[in-house]
């Protein structure tokens, strides 16, 4: 039986939903969303002249309505939670198995990965870009009920207490997939005890028996048990069945690094536990270079290595990004890297835990940008000076991104490798634009 919507909401023309009115809104439902900063319903009309198909509003449409009788208007009292109980509703109408995918870091590489060994002999659906949130998993849920797909594999992102809880419970999952428990995020929520509590929130309004997949070489996931998540108060009364996974057989990839090995490695037990052929699976893995700045491999046009991990940042990703860095292939190896936010109290500390770590790598230059980047410098020359070996990393630091990329020019020649690493508004993707065009 159905899940009954709390407003009369009719899909017949409707082959999209989208939040930004600026957008192309020919067959869309468009939902405004009140910000921080922003009311999407002050763009109602910008919409319907782009096109929009339907709308959903929390503000009286009586008006909207006798002015544009070809436009379906919705008025609901919280248009947020009216996405979501269309997404709830549009989950029940897709048959097959949906895996949700989460983590401190690499959701969406892992999300990726595991769509595509599960493409070797299933029609998969996967979350298009880092549609991930309270918002996005409705939207995505929208396009799976009609993908006519036979596995969904969706990414499932938090940043706040609650907020792991509202998506799981739209999403109801079949299979979990936790990654790794890190400090992204510790701002919000304090502690990496409270991360594997938010993050072990996937498993709300999953089935009974759900199966739940966890790095074993994770020391917060490979401590857990049924009975410890039962004691967290995650799936009272339903069994929860753990498999744990770990990167013990070395895996062909293009992607290089440890982290791509332990994703390829739960791409891998998932897709056999789900009946598919190994050697089909392994073929498919073989052809994962990477994501778009995660962690992909690039030659700019004059021959320097590019290692394009720009698009974000947390300590954990940093230092798996460094040992890629100081074991590929490169006449010198240079690290570019930038802020790492939303780490809150603790920032200081684990920006200079980072720069004690790769003052051990053989790293020849460091280039730093941002304010908070001061402690990667501090901890590189903290742990120098500990080891008392006369052995020096050179680093530069800087506050403008202009100058940033003047020394990189400067310094960077053919054969060398470069790794561009930061949070995702430190627009360092920008300068790997640049630089792979230079």
């Amino acid at each position: 039986m159905e899940t009954a919507l709390s407003f009369p909401f009719d899909e017949r023309g409707i082959e999209k939903i989208y939040l930004d009115s600026r957008e192309d809104g020919r067959g869309g439902l468009f939902v405004p969303i009140i910000g921080a900063h922003k009311d999407g319903h002050d763009f109602i009309e910008m919409a319907v002249e782009r096109g929009a198909a339907a709308v959903l509003s929390s503000r009286d449409v009586t008006e909207l309505k006798k002015k544009y009788p070809e436009v379906r208007f919705w008025q609901v009292p919280d248009t947020r939670a009216a996405l979501q109980e269309i997404g709830r509703y549009e989950k029940e109408r897709f048959r097959g198995k949906v895996i949700g995918v989460t983590g401190s870091s690499g959701k969406t590489t892992m999300r990726s990965m595991l769509a595509l060994a599960l493409s070797s002999e299933r029609r998969v659906f996967q979350t298009a870009g880092n549609a991930n949130s309270q918002l996005g998993v409705p939207i995505t849920l929208f396009q799976l009920a009609r993908s006519g797909a036979e596995i969904a594999v969706l990414e499932l992102g938090m940043s706040e207490p609650g907020e792991m809880t509202r998506i799981a419970s739209i999403a109801r999952v079949d299979l979990a997939l936790i990654t790794n428990i890190g400090t992204a995020h510790i701002e919000n929520l304090k502690t990496k005890e409270n991360i594997l509590l938010e993050k072990l929130h996937i498993l709300d309004g999953a089935a009974d028996g759900a199966a739940l997949y966890l790095n074993g070489e994770d020391p917060l996931l490979a401590s857990l048990t049924e009975e410890r998540i039962h004691d967290l108060g995650i799936s009272l009364g339903k069994r929860v069945e753990l498999h744990f996974y770990r990167a013990e057989e070395e895996i062909p990839l293009s992607a290089a690094g440890h982290h791509m090995q332990q994703n390829a490695a739960a791409a891998l037990a998932v897709s056999l536990d789900l009946g598919l052929q190994r050697e089909g699976v392994l073929r498919a893995l073989r052809g994962f270079s990477g994501l778009k700045g995660r962690g992909e491999k690039l030659l700019s046009r004059s021959g320097i290595g590019i290692l394009d991990d720009s698009y974000n940042a947390s300590p954990d990703a940093l230092k798996a990004s460094l040992l890629v860095l100081s074991k590929e292939k490169g006449r010198r190896k240079i690290a570019l890297l930038s802020d790492m936010l939303e780490l809150g109290e603790r920032s200081e500390e684990l920006h200079e835990d980072c720069g004690a770590f790769l003052s051990s790598l053989p790293i020849d230059r460091v280039l730093l940008y941002g304010e908070k980047s001061l402690g990667i410098l501090r901890g590189i020359r903290r742990e120098e000076k500990r080891r008392g070996d006369g052995r020096q990393i050179p680093v530069s630091h800087f506050s403008n991104a202009e100058e940033l990329y003047r020394e990189l020019l400067r310094e960077a020649a053919p054969g060398d490798l470069v790794l561009f690493k930061g949070s995702h508004s430190m627009g360092l993707s920008r300068l790997v634009e640049r630089f792979r065009e230079e």
